[in-house]
């Protein structure tokens, strides 16, 4: 009878000695994933911020910038606003909450977003466009890139005292609050590591930049393409405009105060032919005035040509 009492305190004793360890495995391994789980919200709100900034504006050839800052801070913003619920989706914006899973408990994403590169990183200049020191000059780079990092603070809950002394000092720092980073890992409390990208392409998009722009001279007060008109007017006086060549010819023919060195501009695309109606004012009272790709007459340089990977669209100059 002795003999059988103890084999059934002997299974007792390994049942419980199993059990602390499958309840160890259980709980770290559900702990585990959540932390896998809320990392990915985590490298999702920074990878957020990085695509939102580029569906805002770019450059202000009104104010002189380009690849402008002011994408970088919206950006940042919103992500902050949508992710702070851990969803990111904008029907379910419940404000910032702390997340409580079934184990792991994580406080709101914070976001943030700056403007520049990482060093070794350049960015792409107003000189790399096919060498032109004109765009240079006429351009200010507010920053070429950006970069984004997100964050969060981990810790374990809903453990009780399971971890309390005298259990395994390992096992239970692995519970201890630590921060989660969307790039590396934090050092200090903070994340060193961040996600890259250019800012602007030195190109117009958009419904406002691709309009077309009417004849104006030094002025943009009929051109719909406001954007376009500054740029290309920028480029030319950093290129010296005109050259006073002709007012020159202008004065030496008798007709001086004649400014020959005015800014004009006219932007047709295919919707309107390359073609604009400038009234009886041309030469020889022609009204049809052509655009790039004119058509020009048989010996004269083509500009209706193949246009791919040019600068400026292959212009001839």
């Amino acid at each position: 009878m002795r003999t059988h009492a103890a084999r059934r305190g002997q299974s007792l004793v390994e049942t419980s000695l199993g059990l602390m360890v499958f309840v160890t495995i259980l709980l770290f391994g559900i702990y585990f994933a959540e932390v896998g789980a809320i990392t990915l919200k985590v490298q999702e709100a920074a990878n957020f911020a990085l695509w939102d900034a580029t569906a805002h504006v770019q450059h202000s050839p009104e104010s002189n910038e380009w690849q402008r800052d002011n994408a970088v801070s919206l950006a940042e913003a919103e992500a902050s606003r949508r992710y702070q619920d851990f969803d990111g989706r904008e029907s379910k914006g419940s404000g910032a909450v702390t997340l409580q899973q079934a184990i792991a408990r994580a406080t709101p994403i914070r976001v943030n977003c700056e403007a520049g590169l990482p060093n070794g990183l350049r960015g792409i200049a107003p000189g790399d466009a096919g060498g032109s020191s004109a765009l240079a000059q006429s351009m200010t780079v507010v920053s070429p890139g950006m970069t984004c990092t997100a964050s969060s603070g981990l810790s374990a809950s809903r453990i009780g005292k399971f971890l309390e002394p005298p259990f395994h000092e390992a096992q239970r720092k692995a519970a201890n609050a630590f921060t989660v980073c969307a790039a590396g890992r934090a050092k200090g409390g903070a994340c060193p590591g961040r996600f890259a990208l250019l800012l602007d392409d030195w190109g117009l998009a958009g419904v406002a930049e691709g309009r077309p722009c009417a004849l104006n001279i030094n002025g943009a007060s009929r051109c719909a393409n406001s954007d376009y008109y500054q740029w290309t007017q920028r480029v030319f006086r950093a290129n010296g405009g005109g050259g006073g060549a002709g007012s020159a010819l202008a004065a030496l023919v008798g007709a001086p105060g004649v400014n020959e060195d005015q800014f004009f501009m006219s932007y047709r695309g295919e919707e309107d032919g390359y073609e604009e109606n400038i009234g009886p004012t041309h030469a020889g009272g022609q009204s049809r005035w052509e655009v790039t790709p004119f058509h020009v007459p048989p010996g004269g340089p083509r500009y209706d040509v193949p246009r791919e990977n040019s600068w400026l669209g292959g212009v001839p100059r």
